[in-house]
């Protein structure tokens, strides 16, 4: 719900704080007090579009932030934790705008794009009179309320799953299909590139162990001929082992008389016995390498092979053999594709009966809800002052189907006897607008996940006894949900559980708006106003007195 509202030099608004209640909130005030304004700094809030007339003269910018409880709004929540905007159980809402027509979003501190402001904003709040923000004229919004008003979760969920299983079936004979639009070419050149590969015969981790190998044969000649003069070295006389001997017998010859050289003679005898161990090791490596032209040229020409195949298809060599592969599993799947085309279209089939059943499921549940509500909403009509009007929840054929079925939903209504049904959004009158949506309301109230309502004027062309039963219209639905009424009758704002009252004053040549929270005798007195004028009797005020009792009684 709507927790709190604050403006800052927007219009005659020069700084407002408005904190909001659970429950039916009535606002009233003269004609030009500034009601409206308050509905253009929400429709700021709420990502309407910024006009730079807004901002209060000699100002530099307006700004607007909405705070709202979303508690027990697990869909929001999940909305902005999806967004990343996601901030505890409350989220709040800012705009500003400059006097150059500049304008910034934020929700959560966050900055935003508008749209993303109207997005979440349509999930917290919704507007019903002549304003842009009308959800319930939107077509698709009108089928989401007739679902939510027949409580089918279950088929709408089924229709859902049906629909995306065909829809992926289709893909899939959509790909299948044009691969085999040129099915013969595809097969012949991946017969030819099989074959070449074949041929060729690459193997894994064969580039690898040829490229070592070549490198060894084509310098077989240097390697021996080092490692002979290596060992030369080590081994022959006056080598590395002679000459460490010669070393280790001289050290000896002393040692008695120097103690302390035995370490190193130690150390000597070690390394003689790992620079034997090396001399080994050397003529046996000079033994393994062979002088063999006819192995070079082997490999040589192997290398070459994979080389070419590699350059041909724009690939590493060492990625050759995966390349055979995938070329070998492309041409299985074609061959196998004729026999794959057939059983998808099978399935594509079935999948189609499947989901056509279970749209004609959600159909049925639809129109049997459409009747309902249809009833509901048409006595609802007759009770906010039209006894002629007619409502119908009219379902048509979808042009194409969807996600959530096959059907289109109108609402529409007429007001007249004898005039024909036509759409909601095409209804010319805002109050007569207004009152419908308020039966609307009234009717899917505990179906609406919206948790605030505001109704602008929806009093217009009423009075008397109508304007009692819409006061106890907006009063019933404010004890489910949180309810904004700008009205200019009293026996509606008789009804609110609390009221706020909007004037404007001047001073010091200047004019702004304030808003007021009502005690129950100042109620008394505006409900007086709202009665009998400027001028309050005691006849008045005792009328008004009266009245706001009587409403006041039906609240608990």
């Amino acid at each position: 719900m709507l927790q709190e509202l604050a403006i800052q030099n927007l219009a005659l608004i020069e700084k407002l704080q408005l904190q909001f209640n659970n429950g039916f909130t009535t606002l009233t005030g003269e004609t030009g007090a500034g009601k409206s304004i308050l509905l253009d700094a929400l429709g700021l809030a709420l990502g309407e579009r910024a006009d730079s007339s807004l901002v209060r003269h000699n100002t530099p910018k307006a700004d607007v932030t909405a705070l709202f409880e979303i508690e027990d709004l697990p869909h929001v929540q999940s909305w902005l934790a999806e967004q990343e905007l996601d901030d505890d159980t409350s989220c709040y809402l800012r705009r500003t705008v400059t006097s150059e027509g500049r304008s910034k979003a934020y929700i959560n501190g966050y900055p935003v794009a508008a749209n993303q402001l109207k997005t979440l904003g349509s999930f917290l709040i919704d507007i019903h009179g002549q304003h842009e923000h009308q959800s319930l004229l939107a077509g698709n919004k009108q089928l989401e309320l007739l679902d939510a008003y027949a409580n089918h979760p279950k088929l709408l969920t089924q229709t859902q799953a049906d629909f995306k299983q065909w829809q992926a079936l289709k893909r899939q004979l959509q790909q299948i299909e044009e691969e085999q639009a040129d099915y013969q070419s595809k097969l012949e050149l991946l017969s030819f590139q099989k074959n070449e590969f074949d041929e060729i015969n690459p193997v894994e981790g064969e580039f690898e162990s040829l490229s070592e190998e070549q490198i060894q044969l084509s310098h077989a000649s240097e390697i021996k001929t080092a490692c002979e003069n290596a060992y030369s070295h080590i081994e022959n006389e006056q080598g590395a082992v002679d000459s460490i001997n010669q070393a280790i017998h001289a050290l000896e010859s002393i040692v008695e008389f120097s103690p302390s050289l035995q370490p190193l003679v130690n150390q000597l005898n070690s390394s003689l016995i790992e620079v034997q161990e090396a001399a080994t090791e050397i003529q046996h490596h000079s033994e393994q390498v062979e002088l063999d032209p006819q192995q070079l040229n082997y490999v040589e020409e192997r290398l070459s092979l994979l080389f070419g195949l590699a350059k041909k298809y724009n690939i590493e060599p060492e990625i050759i053999v995966n390349k055979h592969q995938q070329i070998k599993d492309d041409l299985m799947r074609l061959e196998q594709s004729d026999a794959s085309l057939e059983t998808l279209k099978e399935e594509l089939n079935q999948a189609w009966l499947n989901y056509l059943k279970q749209a004609d499921k959600l159909k049925k549940s639809r129109q049997k809800a459409a009747k309902n509500l249809s009833l509901i909403v048409t006595d609802g009509m007759h009770a906010l002052g039209m006894p002629n009007g007619l409502f119908s929840v009219e379902l048509t054929d979808s042009e194409q189907a969807a996600a959530n079925g096959t059907d289109k939903v109108v609402f529409s209504v007429t007001a007249n006897k004898g005039q024909p049904l036509q759409p909601l959004a095409k209804v010319a009158s805002g109050g007569e607008l207004s009152r419908i949506s308020l039966a609307i309301q009234v009717a899917t109230s505990e179906v609406v996940q919206l948790p605030t309502l505001i109704f602008d004027e929806v009093d217009v062309g009423i009075g008397g006894g109508i304007a009692e039963v819409v006061g106890q219209k907006m009063q019933a639905l404010g004890k489910n949900k949180q309810i904004l009424s700008i009205t200019h009758l009293a026996q509606v704002a008789s009804h609110g559980h609390n009221h706020l009252h909007i004037a404007k004053q001047t001073k010091n040549d200047v004019t702004t708006t304030h808003v007021n929270l009502l005690e129950p005798e100042q109620r008394v007195e505006e409900l007086a106003r709202m009665l009998g004028g400027l001028t309050l009797t005691e006849q008045t005020l005792n009328h008004a007195k009266e009245m706001l009792e009587t409403a006041q009684s039906k609240t608990s």
